[in-house]
């Protein structure tokens, strides 16, 4: 059942993609303005999303759950930043791909792609958990992920510590701890502005690919390793370590915990793998390749990896 609805879910957004490609193709809209939308997408959409998912109830077992979320995604980046290491090792001639394909491998589309994923397989109060990954992926975009595309290698704390999804994770957390409710007005505008947060960028991320050689990305064999990493390889060695660690027997609601972290680990290369070099020089034609091939494959492999998450958690003794 569970595998019906995420398929059903990633079908929706590939179409929205198809969306882009279509208006851009027809030129109503531009690859600048595009950008310039991820822009709005990045520091807009995402804040607001982040501190309005956060608006809730204090309850110690939903605690509980947002901490042990917070460890997972935490040990997820650390390892994934090691075991990609020697797969995609730096060249050192110039050709900066081996660098964007590492950091897609390790970036998930979790914030466009998760959420709606997670409403759809396990309801509205998952958001919490996407949210959760969203605010630590934020972190690690803007340190390791800046570090990978940078010549300098150097970490700017600056541009970490306000970045808008750190911000909006950060401002959504401390509310949610204070039990602090923000105003109706204000509370309406931030729930109208986070209901574009799968729409808008999965459009944008259509427009961005629209100009790619299909025959090319397709016969690049790199894409596809890429993909297999992003989509099938890390989420396994995740859903592996959590198992191992009995993850799932830790307290009541331990099993939504690993089943969201399943499918936020699952999702395609995120956009950033486009925006991030870009901003940082990268090769972002490269990045987008990730993106529309990942996107693609995501269809199959989603609901594979979370109906094995499934079985593996309904198999063991917890």
């Amino acid at each position: 059942m569970i595998a019906q609805k995420l398929a059903g879910q990633v079908g929706v957004m590939f179409l929205l993609m198809a969306i882009g490609v279509f208006i851009r193709k027809k030129g109503i809209v531009s690859v600048e303005s595009a950008r310039q939308f991820s822009n709005f997408a990045l520091f807009i959409i995402t804040p607001s999303l982040l501190v309005n998912v956060f608006q809730r109830d204090f309850h110690p077992e939903m605690a509980a759950s947002i901490a042990v979320s917070a460890l997972l995604v935490a040990v997820f980046h650390l390892l994934a930043a090691l075991l990609t290491r020697p797969l995609f090792p730096h060249r050192g001639d110039g050709d900066d791909r081996s660098a964007v394909a590492r950091l897609g491998a390790i970036s998930s589309n979790c914030g466009f792609m998760g959420i709606p994923l997670m409403t759809a397989a396990m309801g509205e109060d998952s958001m919490i958990f996407a949210a959760i990954y969203i605010g630590i992926f934020n972190i690690y975009i803007w340190s390791h992920g800046v570090m990978l595309l940078r010549r300098d290698g150097r970490i700017r704390w600056k541009e970490i510590l306000l970045s808008p999804g750190v911000l909006g994770a950060s401002l959504g957390v401390l509310l949610y701890l204070l039990q602090i409710r923000l105003p109706g007005l204000l509370l309406d505008t931030l729930g109208f502005l986070s209901g574009m947060n799968t729409p808008l960028p999965m459009v944008i991320t259509g427009v961005l690919i629209a100009d790619l050689a299909v025959g090319e990305t397709l016969r690049d064999l790199r894409l596809y390793f890429t993909a297999f990493v992003r989509l099938v390889g890390l989420p396994l060695v995740m859903l592996g370590l959590m198992l191992l660690a009995r993850v799932p027997g830790w307290f009541d609601g331990a099993p939504t915990v690993v089943l969201a972290m399943v499918i936020s680990v699952s999702c395609p290369v995120a956009i950033s793998t486009v925006m991030m070099p870009t901003r940082f020089g990268g090769d972002a034609q490269y990045g987008a390749k990730l993106v529309a091939l990942s996107t693609l494959l995501s269809i199959f492999t989603i609901p594979a990896v979370a109906s094995l998450a499934q079985w593996a958690m309904a198999q063991g003794n917890f």
